[in-house]
């Protein structure tokens, strides 16, 4: 599967894993090979069904976060070749989507991230 042009896959937990090739020439054959992987998360109270977190706590975390969160990395290789580029954005695609399935589409992945990314705003990180 490439990940050329962007590329999306549904996740069990109702979100969407989305691969982007932002890979750029920098050279007669070489590449400066460039994939975001992200999960736009929507702030939901859905999310904490099998979380303590009552109505004000999450009023306190919409407040401060809006009304997505999203989930990114970026995987970066430098001076590829051209015959080598689509093999690698590959093996990054084939790596997000093993890690979609494994961490990204748990129930749980949501709500954590959620909260990580509350506390990481707010200075601390929740126990």
């Amino acid at each position: 599967m490439s990940c050329h042009p962007p590329s999306s896959f549904s996740l069990k937990n109702g979100l969407t894993l989305m691969c982007v090739d932002q890979s750029k020439k920098i050279a007669a054959d070489r590449w400066y090979v460039c994939v975001t992987v992200d999960v736009t998360i929507p702030v939901e109270k859905k999310w904490f069904d099998n979380k303590p977190l009552d109505d004000e706590q999450f009023r306190q975390i919409k407040g401060a976060l809006g009304e997505t969160v999203v989930f990114q990395q970026k995987k970066e290789r430098h001076f590829i070749s051209d015959e080598n580029k689509g093999r690698i954005v590959k093996e990054i695609w084939d790596n997000a989507l093993e890690m979609g399935m494994r961490y990204l589409s748990r129930d749980d992945f949501a709500a954590k991230y959620i909260l990580k990314v509350f506390a990481d705003q707010q200075g601390h990180r929740h126990k």
